[in-house]
């Protein structure tokens, strides 16, 4: 898998789900622990740290941050 992506299973994986929960944060009124859990993460503080090194953002300052690029 590796040599075909350079990328290892589990990093695509998590930049899937980030990709996915960076949609339901924008998209949907739920809080930032319902998005954790509908993007496949089972615990809080790890989809904090895995966002986090994916965007470079918290949930939350991604969140306020895009929502106000798109409203602009």
């Amino acid at each position: 898998f590796k040599a075909m992506t350079q990328k290892t299973f589990v990093s695509m994986v998590n930049e899937i789900r980030i990709n996915y929960a960076c949609r339901l944060l924008l998209e949907a009124k739920t809080d930032i622990a319902q998005v954790c859990y509908d993007s496949g993460f089972r615990s809080i503080p790890h989809f904090n740290a895995v966002f986090r090194s994916v965007t470079g953002k918290s949930p939350g300052y991604y969140r306020a941050t895009m929502s106000e690029l798109q409203h602009e």
